[in-house]
């Protein structure tokens, strides 16, 4: 049903034109009403107040229905009814729109009534509005007051679920059963005190008849933990990888590894990065989610690890007496290893000399390996120029006329005797590195999750 407004004439115009279109079109509509029809049939789905039973409504009969309706109704005692040929109007004021509309959708379920014009308006008066302000909060205050038992029952229950999570917590015998790493043990801890927090807050909202408001929470705080989730994908990853690392243990600490391209040894794992001091004494930072998808290569986990270098030398010469030269000045240093031996093969036949690779095991544990390395090429090198064996640069000879052949034997240089092996220098182990790191981890309080007890991959 259309609802009119207006004021003065208009509203008047109003109400004798809608009137006289009734009343024209009243024959037309009872020609085009079948014979069985009911006469009064209602307007909507809406049930319709009778004004008095077995009675035809009239203006006046409308008037005192809606009238009394009105004086029971609170904020609605200020309104003013008028009937005219059905059309009611309504005037007056009220405190707010909700009463507006309430006296509106009241009239227009009265039988007998066509149109309800609303000319209601609301009393926005500073006294009035106080008025209804303090209404309303006394009318909050009762509610709350007859819900204090169950408020406070509810609040216990909080309570006691709180009391029960600190209890919880402190089952610190339990979470060691369940894993023997403390990172996840604290996980462990964690979830399960918010799932009991979690089920006394539930259970105080149920008492309450709040789950509705627990549904729009819940919903709200689902969006809410979508959006960050997106924010923080890559701190997420990382908070994954760590416990994954820390599960699976790829190294220990100050172990010397590499991390695709990255070298350093190991000062801690912490919840975000795994924490590296490079060669030069510099922190090195990889987040975790990077490491768990790298390729690792440790380099400390076997002690015993090979060197090697290449040498080049002169192609007019035997390739056996450099090689035997070679393991022979590798097989008097203390720090190379005997078993495995040591090897020297031929790499690649370059234009002005042959390639050589010399290859050695040594101890990590005892000797420094960039040391050994640097002492095996330092000797291999005096040895060979004590023998005569020259390790030319690149040559380029470019003949212009023919000569004559020269006889294998002049190609040949004398033999030398093989040098008697030079003492090897100084290979200890450089604890520099190893001393900053015990003196950093003394000193710093970051959380660590590598742990010496647990198993590793």
């Amino acid at each position: 049903m259309r609802v009119f407004s207006g004021n003065g004439f208009c509203r008047r115009a109003t109400r004798s034109l809608v009137a006289a279109l009734l009343f024209a079109a009243a024959p037309a509509q009872a020609q085009l009403l079948p014979d069985n029809a009911p006469a009064d049939e209602p307007r909507t789905n809406e049930p319709v107040i009778a004004s008095e039973a077995s009675e035809i409504p009239t203006d006046e009969r409308i008037h005192a229905r809606i009238s009394g309706i009105f004086a029971h109704v609170p904020g609605l005692d200020r309104v003013t009814v008028t009937v005219e040929g059905g059309v009611v109007l309504l005037e007056g004021r009220v405190d707010d729109q909700e009463a507006r509309e309430r006296a509106e959708a009241l009239a227009d379920r009265v039988a007998g009534t066509v149109v309800v014009v609303n000319d209601i308006s609301r009393d926005l008066s500073v006294a009035t509005r106080l008025r209804a302000a303090l209404r309303n909060f006394l009318v909050y205050l009762q509610g709350l007051l007859l819900s204090a038992p169950l408020l406070l029952l509810a609040l216990a229950i909080v309570g006691l679920a709180l009391l029960l999570a600190r209890l919880a917590g402190r089952a610190t015998g339990l979470y060691q059963r369940i894993s023997a790493n403390w990172f996840v043990r604290d996980l462990v801890r964690q979830v399960v005190q918010l799932a009991i927090v979690l089920t006394g807050v539930i259970t105080a909202l149920t008492l309450l008849d709040a789950t509705a408001l627990l549904g729009s929470v819940v919903g709200a705080l689902g969006i809410l933990g979508l959006a960050i989730g997106f924010a923080t994908r890559d701190t997420v990853e990382n908070y994954i990888a760590s416990i994954l690392l820390s599960l699976r243990q790829p190294f220990r600490h100050e172990d010397y590894i590499r991390i695709d391209d990255i070298e350093g040894t190991v000062l801690r794992l912490t919840p975000r990065a795994t924490v590296l001091m490079s060669m030069e004494g510099n922190h090195l930072r990889v987040p975790n989610a990077k490491v768990f998808k790298a390729t690792i290569t440790n380099f400390s986990r076997n002690p015993l690890r090979r060197f090697e270098f290449t040498v080049g030398v002169d192609t007019g010469i035997e390739l056996t007496r450099p090689s035997e030269i070679a393991l022979a000045t590798l097989g008097a240093m203390p720090s190379v290893l005997d078993s495995p031996a040591p090897t020297c093969l031929i790499e690649a036949l370059g234009d002005s000399s042959v390639i050589l690779t010399v290859r050695a095991w040594m101890d990590q544990r005892e000797d420094d390996f960039l040391k050994v390395r640097s002492e095996a090429q330092r000797l291999v090198k005096e040895a060979f120029d004590d023998a005569g064996i020259v390790m030319p640069e690149p040559i380029y000879n470019v003949n212009l006329r023919r000569s004559r052949p020269v006889g294998p034997e002049a190609a040949q240089p004398e033999p030398q005797p093989a040098p008697a092996a030079e003492p090897a220098g100084d290979t200890a182990r450089d604890a520099s590195v190893e001393n900053q790191i015990r003196a950093e981890k003394a000193s710093s309080q970051e959380t660590d999750l590598l742990d010496p007890a647990a198993p590793s991959e």
